[in-house]
């Protein structure tokens, strides 16, 4: 992975180098602090000013698929192909209470901005919310009639938003895991899913070749795809 100069275009210190494919990337809000996934089954800690690793990598037993970073960069969240997700305190390196288990492999993960409440989806057809600080579920899983491809979590932590190949993102409140209007439907498979930082604007991709912008108050499309 690279870390680059937003101005100029010019690279950030060295390669950041793991052993194999590297598959996900993240970065905290404030700039300081890189986060890499391999398939060398490792995710890695950066600083972002120089490329310099923060202390050992973060290690699981299979590929790391997807990771998150908290916007103040103390808690990481990394997915793996051995149907599990695990929190970690960046500081430290320490796994934060248990690997956060589904029935399949995790496909997606993100985190609150106040790194509070952690969100997973996976092949299981469910997504799930979690308690960064103990790894403990919150209420019971957000169900799709498929796979869970993509997943959001308001910068408040109140909304989560899932996409799945039943062709429909959904949007949730985190606090009851109750449904927030209806589906978000499109013509195919949803993979990608995103909250504006206010948490009144969703946005979706589609393989349909669409995209679209929805009320999250109402559920309604806001234009033309």
């Amino acid at each position: 992975a690279r870390l680059w100069e937003a101005a100029s275009g010019k690279p950030i210190g060295p390669p950041l180098q793991h052993q194999s494919m590297v598959s996900a990337v993240a970065l905290s809000a404030d700039g300081k602090t890189a986060l890499t996934g391999s398939f060398d089954k490792t995710a890695r800690l950066w600083e972002a000013a120089n490329g310099k690793p923060i202390g050992p990598p973060l290690q699981h037993q299979s590929a790391v698929s997807v990771v998150a970073l908290s916007a103040d960069g103390k808690t990481a969240l990394t997915g793996s192909s051995n149907k599990a997700a695990r929190l970690w305190e960046t500081a430290t390196g320490k796994p934060i209470g248990p690997p956060l288990q589904h029935q399949d492999l995790v496909l997606a993960v993100a985190l609150s901005a106040d790194g509070k409440t952690a969100l997973t989806g996976s092949m299981d057809k469910t997504a799930q919310l979690w308690d960064s600080a103990t790894g403990n579920p919150i209420g019971p899983p957000l169900q799709h009639l498929m796979v869970v491809e993509a997943v959001a979590l308001s910068a408040d932590g109140k909304m989560a938003l899932t996409g799945s190949t039943d062709r429909a993102a959904r949007l949730w409140e985190t606090a009851t895991g109750k449904l927030i209007g209806p589906p978000l439907q499109h013509q195919d498979i949803v993979f990608a899913v995103a909250l504006s930082a206010d948490g009144k604007t969703a946005l979706t991709g589609s393989y349909d070749h669409t995209a679209r912008l929805w009320d999250t108050a109402t559920g309604k499309p806001i234009g033309p795809p």
